[in-house]
């Protein structure tokens, strides 16, 4: 196999078959489907059964209690036997030519890593969709250090050559949100060369009652998961003996993400008690793990200047505007 495509599922039998369709029907021959039903509780396994059952040489079903996303891709790595290993969400799709495209590109230019671009399409409860404006997050690196510098984390844009993954024990951390983040930090010091693919392969959708979007109170008490997800990434750096290269490339990433979009998220969360516990662990944990961090050289311009004003008794007034002018 030349390339391994990992889908997890849970529940999403309403964009299921458009997904499958566009993935069984991918113009690289050498490629498997390895689907991962996470617990489903709709007829999500039956519709993956049938694909199964068509096309039993590239479609592979795998069962396993509910545990979320992070364990059905981790499943997926463990299972796959392509050369390269790509992922995709079961509520969106993929062009058929996508994997075919970056693989091509991986193999010309012996990369480790392909990343295209995507259609960022916000669909309405009432089944309208609308095309969002491209984001200026995905773009083409010029080394693995430049690829802390404001990347786009999701893993369902990216080709990834399996023996990065396997060799390197790279798996999502499990029972939280915010995976994606660690995953795809944890990748970098593997990767030597890199491609880009300004293609949008990926429809990408952003519903309103996806995890991420969430307003219930369950919902946001997750939003304190960014500070383990983060501690991961620090121990896997510490422990490979990667810290001290990358020191100032994790400094800026980390600090920038709790202190821009995670102040934004903390912004938004309406249980007090739990927003002034989320505000009071964000800096102490910065403070902790980076004393320094206002004086990171890549901050610069109007971010160095936010980086320095924000504090505890300010970040919920300024989070909104503040957290959505820095993004970028």
């Amino acid at each position: 196999m030349k390339v391994s495509v990992i889908v997890p599922v849970y529940n999403t039998s309403k964009y299921l078959r458009r997904c499958a369709d566009h993935l069984v029907n991918q113009t690289l021959d050498e490629i498997e489907i390895i689907f991962i039903n996470d617990g489903s509780t709709d007829n999500s396994l039956s519709i993956l059964n049938e694909y199964k059952e068509k096309y039993p040489s590239k479609v592979f079903v795998y069962s396993k209690e509910n545990g979320g996303q992070a364990t059905a891709r981790n499943l997926g790595i463990k299972v796959a036997t392509g050369d390269y290993i790509g992922f995709a969400d079961s509520d969106d799709f993929v062009e058929t030519n996508m994997f075919k495209t970056m693989y091509d590109e991986a193999i010309a230019k012996d990369a480790d890593y392909v990343e295209c671009y995507f259609h960022f399409i916000e669909e309405f409860p009432n089944g309208e969709t609308k095309e969002l404006p491209r984001r200026g997050d995905v773009r083409e690196y010029t080394s693995n250090k430049d690829m802390f510098i404001n990347p786009q984390v999701s893993p369902w844009n990216k080709l990834y050559k399996a023996s990065i993954l396997k060799d390197n024990n790279i798996i999502f951390p499990e029972g939280l949100i915010y995976e994606d983040t660690s995953f795809f930090i944890k990748t970098l010091p593997f990767i030597e060369r890199s491609a880009f693919i300004s293609d949008p392969f990926v429809h990408y959708f952003l519903r309103s009652g996806s995890t991420m979007n969430s307003r219930s109170e369950a919902s946001q008490k997750k939003t304190g998961d960014i500070i383990p997800v983060l501690g991961d990434i620090l121990e896997f750096y510490k422990s490979n003996n990667f810290y001290d290269e990358y020191k100032y490339e994790l400094e800026y990433f980390i600090s920038k993400i709790l202190l821009c979009s995670n102040i934004s998220r903390i912004g938004r969360v309406t249980i007090r008690p739990l927003w002034r516990e989320l505000i009071k662990n964000t800096f102490s944990t910065l403070k902790e793990w980076f004393p320094n961090y206002s004086n990171n050289p890549y901050y610069k311009g109007k971010l160095k200047l936010y980086i320095k004003l924000i504090k505890p008794w300010n970040a919920r007034i300024i989070s909104l505007p503040l957290g959505r002018l820095m993004r970028g």
